[in-house]
């Protein structure tokens, strides 16, 4: 039996500064905080990603304009330092 997900729009920080904006399943009704802390997966699927870039300007970072749009990426837990619900027009 298979369980439809649900697709959630996210924000996800990695350790290498780079946000990545686009959207994740989980299961219904479940909350981001407990989809991140499964420890049965090591890596989360992302799709219809938009990539920030950081642009270092004199002591601290701004994200760039986004530079690639990717249909879907794996990226592994331990790289993200933070993941954000946001709305479908959320900003960056």
């Amino acid at each position: 039996m298979v369980i439809a997900k649900e697709k959630r729009k996210v924000l996800i920080a990695l350790r290498d500064d780079i946000l990545l904006r686009g959207f994740v399943e989980i299961n219904p009704g479940e909350r981001i905080f407990d989809f991140i802390n499964d420890a049965q997966e090591s890596f989360i699927a992302v799709s219809d990603v938009e990539v920030f870039y950081p642009k270092r300007i004199k002591s601290f970072l701004l994200p760039s304009r986004s530079v690639e749009r990717k249909k879907t990426i794996v990226v592994i837990k331990s790289a993200i330092l933070w993941i954000e619900e946001i709305e479908e027009d959320g900003y960056i």
